[in-house]
């Protein structure tokens, strides 16, 4: 199986290979968003929220966290679980920043040169 055969293994690629002939190498894609929702676990909300969030109701808060030069990455066995993991940021060799996300099941980590908040946002999320 080539690198660009990805579309053999992972369901609902035909938008995707109606596109292409051959499709991309994931190896040569940008990786945008790994998104942990921990709505349910998490009642972390701001105790002195901007100003534009006055008088607007909300019960989320989500960060948008963006990291440049990722090496290293490893990913095992993502599973449901993954909603109530342990994440774990630290600096390695005073130069680089180490991201573990675990959970039972779950593995992510990698290696950044730079990390930085791209956004924060609240808004009212609907309760299952």
């Amino acid at each position: 199986m080539g690198e660009s055969d990805w579309t053999e293994i992972v369901g609902g690629t035909e938008a995707v290979t109606d596109a292409y002939i051959t499709p991309p190498n994931l190896n040569e894609c940008r990786l945008y968003y790994a998104q942990i929702d921990e709505r349910e676990a998490s009642s972390a909300l701001p105790s002195n929220p901007p100003a534009e969030w006055t008088g607007r109701e909300y019960n989320t808060v989500e960060f948008y966290l963006k990291f440049t030069d990722v090496s290293n990455l490893r990913v095992k066995g993502w599973t449901f679980s993954a909603r109530d993991a342990h994440v774990a940021l630290s600096v390695l060799g005073g130069e680089r920043v180490s991201v573990t996300i675990e959970a039972e099941g779950s593995h992510l980590g990698f290696s950044a040169s730079t990390s930085s908040l791209a956004r924060i946002r609240s808004y009212l999320a609907a309760r299952e």
